[in-house]
């Protein structure tokens, strides 16, 4: 593979692993091939994979919350979360599974192009903004600390599982060989690579 140096190349791997896990993920809490991903981001800094992560815009939702006195601007309470999942038809709990075995596996391919152990990277500086993302994702759906940890322990083992598969490996291999140095990638470049890739 050609990449243009460690901090670049441990970082293609790491935002292609949460790229390929959110590629795997459709078909489920409303993912599709269309808005699975929005693009990665490659630039020094901040790169990351975006993602929508719920379907705030879904018609009809805007106005059902304003019915239910969910203020626009202030975060919703838990209870208030619950109800905007019910109208999406999304389960809760589901959706934080699916969030956090994409959010963990980025760590997972990256622990596995190192040759490392998951937590030597999830717990490095690097790492820092994913678990950020998984305290909020899990506070989000009222997950006290115990079921957090549960749920965590759960989804990064099933990544690192995941990421032991030939077709899922090459796929991460293949997406992270393709990303800019710099820029963005669009969203449907992404998905059709990594589609492509776990196919051949």
């Amino acid at each position: 593979m050609i990449f243009s140096g460690s901090a670049s190349r441990d970082t293609a791997v790491h935002e292609s692993g949460h790229a390929v896990a959110r590629v795997l993920s459709i078909g489920r809490v409303g993912i599709t091939d269309e808005n699975a991903i929005r693009w990665i981001e490659m630039d020094w800094g901040t790169p990351h994979c975006s993602v929508f992560e719920l379907p705030l815009n879904m018609p009809g939702l805007k106005e059902f919350g304003a019915r239910e006195g969910i203020k626009e601007g202030i975060w919703p309470t838990v209870e208030e979360w619950r109800k905007l999942f019910s109208f999406m038809g999304i389960d809760p709990l589901e959706w934080a599974s699916v969030r956090l075995f994409e959010i963990t596996s980025g760590a997972a391919a990256q622990a596995k192009f190192a040759g490392v152990s998951f937590d030597s990277v999830w717990f490095d500086v690097g790492c820092s903004d994913d678990r950020q993302k998984v305290v909020e994702t899990c506070q989000r759906i009222g997950l006290n600390e115990a079921e957090a940890k549960a749920l965590l322990a759960e989804r990064s083992r099933q990544a690192c599982t995941v990421m032991e598969k030939i077709d899922v490996w090459r796929a991460v291999l293949t997406l992270a060989e393709r990303l800019p140095p710099s820029g963005r990638m669009p969203g449907r470049t992404v998905v059709s690579i990594v589609q492509n890739a776990l196919r051949a």
